[in-house]
């Protein structure tokens, strides 16, 4: 599944604000279905893992960009996912 989220700024205003709201919720615990995230400073991008799912995040100007790999037990649940995620990333860019 690929998605392109808007956003004003350059690439490396939007990879700022996307790596500083995931870490501060992950460190209030909101983000417990990310298993493991690595933030590539230098490539302005990010890859997850969780039960289930894969999921690549690139910020270029004006855009995040994620490509998101879901596991066959969370497939039925995709339209869900999508839109919990383009909320989510919508909140954080704003």
């Amino acid at each position: 599944m690929h998605m392109e989220i808007q956003s004003s700024g350059s690439a490396a205003e939007v990879y700022g604000r996307l790596k500083t709201r995931i870490t501060e919720l992950r460190a209030k615990g909101k983000l417990s279905v990310i298993r493991d995230i690595r933030f590539d400073d230098s490539g302005l991008s990010a890859q997850a893992t969780g039960s289930g799912f894969r999921a690549l995040i690139a910020c270029a100007d004006g855009k995040v960009s994620v490509d998101l790999k879901l596991g066959l037990l969370l497939r039925p649940m995709r339209g869900q996912i999508e839109e919990g995620l383009r909320k989510r990333l919508q909140d954080a860019l704003a």
